[in-house]
């Protein structure tokens, strides 16, 4: 183990001395001899070490401008989130001034309407919303937007409510079908413009009439409106869809688009009194 550390030593030696021969040599006219040589070695692990120096230097600017660029795009996302949020708070602001509007024009004077505001959607049928008991809600209660009709309570608690939907499966009223022309605003007498009588349910793919005269004269787009007792009042459903013509059957049915989208409601009104 002596002999290879002393031989180590010597070499260490012998380099350093070879080192600064080389440098004297270099400063004496005979400095060509050993410069060219020795560049002409060395010169490629020069230009290699210079070009991966370089590309180290490129990859790492790159790397800087990429976190830089990051930052600046989700500067721009937490930018557009929040334009989109603005807009979608005025379109909110609208569509509940536009129902509130609605309601407002078509208010029968003699009625007691409370307004709410639609917390949740069931695909069954039903909306929740934030009135109960403490306001004055009963079961039973009919819910509307103006004269369009909404639903009925359901069930209700002190503070919320659940509307049954016409599309429930568990809702059925009796209905009148008139044509599309007529004004239940202004006209006060409907019998001599209904064109026939009807019974509406609420099913899993949406709400259906059946029992129309096979007589009638009922085509898509004639109005349905609610005539039920336990309705009170005449409200507007919707319209009539894709009537039958099957000329054997005793009666016609079809399907009844109702005035709202009901998964989008955000404002309806609880007739109390």
């Amino acid at each position: 183990m002596k002999g290879i550390s002393s031989t180590k030593n010597y070499g260490l030696f012998f380099f350093f001395i070879f080192s600064i021969a080389i440098v004297f040599l270099g400063r004496t006219p005979a400095n060509g001899v050993i410069r060219y040589p020795f560049s002409y070695i060395f010169e490629p692990v020069y230009f290699v070490g210079n070009s991966l120096g370089s590309s180290v230097f490129s990859w790492g600017r790159a790397l800087v401008d990429a976190s830089s660029y990051i930052s600046e795009y989700k500067d721009m996302q937490k930018e557009i989130i929040k334009v989109k949020a603005e807009n979608e708070e005025k379109i909110l602001n609208y569509q509940e001034y536009e129902s509130l509007k609605y309601h407002s024009s078509m208010l029968l004077d003699e009625r007691k309407y409370i307004e709410g505001t639609v917390l949740k959607y069931f695909d069954k049928g039903d909306i929740q919303i934030n009135i109960g008991k403490e306001e004055g809600v009963k079961d039973g209660n009919v819910v509307s937007i103006g004269r369009v009709f909404i639903g009925v309570i359901s069930e209700v608690d002190a503070k919320g409510s659940l509307v049954r939907l016409p599309n429930n499966s568990a809702s059925n009223f009796e209905a009148i079908i008139v044509d599309s022309n007529i004004d239940i605003g202004i006209e006060k007498r409907l019998d001599n413009f209904i064109k026939s009588t009807g019974v509406v349910k609420g099913e899993v793919n949406g709400i259906v009439i059946e029992n129309m005269g096979v007589n009638s004269t009922v085509s898509d787009g004639d109005v349905v409106i609610l005539r039920d007792e336990r309705v009170g009042d005449l409200y507007i459903l919707g319209t009539l869809v894709g009537v039958s013509k099957n000329p054997a059957s005793t009666s016609k049915s079809a399907v009844v688009s109702p005035v709202f989208d009901y998964s989008n409601l955000l404002t309806v009104f609880v007739r109390i009194k």
